[in-house]
């Protein structure tokens, strides 16, 4: 009866052996083996990837001077503004211009065909190489070979009224409700251009 009991006791023991072995073999198993969504998501996608480091992008000049320089050159591109300047007859003086104001022969004015009235422009004769500015307040000249027309004091000052060469540049230093660009922001010079420019209030009350 022993014997019998020992080979039984045995058989027992085995068989705990082997389900112990078998259940350790299915819990190493892949098939049973559970990964949380986040190892998942590796082994899906690989490792995370960092983002890309920002571009550096030059901020645009901030300088209200340089802006407004800028701002007239893209105006100017759509204007003719070198060429002859031709001056206003004596007969005009007194008469209206085109926003209102009287001309005056002895005032500083301009007339131009396309510009915006009220801008301001510095006119600089090619023969005498001065400077003056003044705001357009008309339109002219209507002959295509001129390019500004001048109020006869101002024709006088740049002496283009007696020159040959009347050839002039026109630069946009202001556009209508602005003030005119300070001289040295675009290297004018001062003294008298600037005691001119003082007088250089509207044509005519």
């Amino acid at each position: 009866m022993r014997p019998k009991l020992t080979i039984w006791l045995f058989a027992v023991a085995g068989a705990l052996a082997l389900a112990q072995a078998a259940h350790a073999q299915s819990y190493l198993c892949e098939e049973s083996f559970k990964l949380d969504d986040a190892a998942m998501q590796t082994y899906r996608f690989g490792p995370p990837v960092p983002p890309p480091a920002p571009i550096a992008v030059a901020k645009p000049d901030s300088d209200p001077l340089k802006l407004r320089i800028l701002k007239y050159a893209a105006v100017a591109m759509k204007h003719r503004l070198n060429g002859l300047a031709s001056y206003y007859s004596t007969s005009l003086d007194g008469t209206l211009t085109a926003n209102g104001e009287r001309y005056h022969n002895k005032k500083m004015s301009a007339a131009h065909l396309t510009l915006p009235l009220g801008s301001w422009v510095e006119v600089t004769a090619r023969a005498t190489g001065k400077k003056l500015r003044l705001r357009v307040n008309d339109r002219g000249p209507y002959v295509n070979k001129f390019v500004i027309d001048l109020s006869q004091a101002a024709a006088h000052f740049l002496g283009v009224d007696v020159a040959e060469d009347r050839s002039v540049l026109i630069r946009i230093i202001a556009l209508p409700g602005e003030d005119p660009l300070p001289g040295d922001a675009i290297d004018a010079p001062k003294s008298t251009i600037t005691e001119e420019t003082a007088a250089l209030t509207p044509a005519g009350r």
